[in-house]
């Protein structure tokens, strides 16, 4: 699966914003407010279906203290959460928006493909859909009070190629929340921040994810270190690189640990990186390949982010003469 369009509304930084006809690698021009705009966009869509995944992500937006737990209302999907400090809200909306939207258009991969065919066999709206286009579109809405203090979550659409379906009350169908369960783990924005060790302990004493373990342990090639994860002081799990401590290998060397965790280990499909490391090159191409797409950001990119021009407004009514008959001269 992978992300071929993308139109988000309402961020200070992208009020309006449309990329259309994207492939298995996205190279954005950044980082800017308006690349990390577009991120955020793109991860509200797959955070709206996760609670773990939208308390991140309003971590990640500054509206919560690092301890803080998010206010979270909703089943099976959030649909409030909620904060104490009003101010860090302000700086996500553009002027006069109360609320942003994020929309993307999936090319589904074979298991998401699957998953709608065997709905298709009770719904011959969703095998007409998929004949004509094999594609998913999803819209997320998120809605602030006037206070700035909480937000309601919402999907605002849902759609088969060119088929919509009913999204709201009891004509919803429970396929579409299923569906919706899958896609939400297969978008990972990596955060370096992030502490990967115990992900990878956790991979390399598992039954069926050792073989992502293994991956990752020589993902660096001839030009990294042999990389492994221990127990280290406190019993706590550490990244060993050529079995010394990665810090060895400098800032550079830990980064490059933690996006071939990333790469490996995340179970998406879709990557956000804000690197020039090219160990990024490789992985959407071939047969095998650990990504269906990535999104690097860095300064030699070739796309622009840059917001949409704002729509003209509709011209004045004009006001309507009668029609005068001219006078026949005989």
């Amino acid at each position: 699966m992978y992300i071929t369009e993308v139109e988000l509304r309402g961020f200070r930084d992208l009020p309006h914003y449309t990329l259309t006809g994207l492939g298995r690698a996205v190279h954005l021009n950044g980082p800017s407010p308006a690349t990390t705009a577009l991120g955020d966009g793109i991860e509200l869509v797959f955070a709206a279906f996760s609670t773990v995944r939208l308390d991140a992500l309003m971590h990640r937006w500054g509206l919560l203290g690092p301890d803080d737990p998010a206010e979270i209302d909703g089943e099976p999907f959030p649909t409030e959460a909620g904060w104490t400090d009003p101010v860090a809200s302000r700086a996500l909306l553009a002027e006069g928006e109360q609320a942003l939207r994020a929309e993307v258009e999936l090319k589904l991969d074979p298991p998401l493909f699957g998953r709608l065919r065997d709905v298709a066999a009770r719904d011959p709206r969703v095998a007409t859909a998929l004949a004509r286009k094999p594609t998913v579109r999803i819209a997320v809405g998120a809605l602030f009070t006037s206070g700035h203090d909480a937000m309601a979550i919402s999907l605002q659409r849902f759609a088969i190629g060119d088929e919509v379906f009913q999204i709201t009350g009891s004509d919803r169908p429970k396929w579409v929340d299923r569906f919706l369960r899958l896609v939400t783990t297969r978008f990972h924005r990596l955060d370096l921040s992030d502490d990967s060790a115990e992900g990878l302990m956790d991979a390399a004493m598992s039954r069926d994810r050792f073989h992502l373990y293994e991956a990752w342990r020589s993902s660096l090639g001839e030009v990294g270190p042999k990389l492994r994860v221990a127990r280290g002081p406190g019993d706590q799990p550490v990244i060993l690189g050529d079995e010394l401590p990665i810090r060895r290998f400098g800032q550079v060397g830990q980064d490059r640990a933690a996006l071939a965790a990333a790469v490996h280990l995340s179970g998406a499909d879709v990557l956000w990186a804000e690197t020039s490391d090219p160990l990024l090159k490789d992985t959407v191409d071939g047969d095998g390949s650990a990504l269906e797409q990535v999104w690097i950001v860095n300064p030699v990119g070739e796309v622009q982010v840059v917001p949409n021009a704002p729509e003209p407004p509709l011209p004045a009514p004009t006001r309507m003469r009668r029609f005068r008959t001219p006078e026949v001269v005989s």
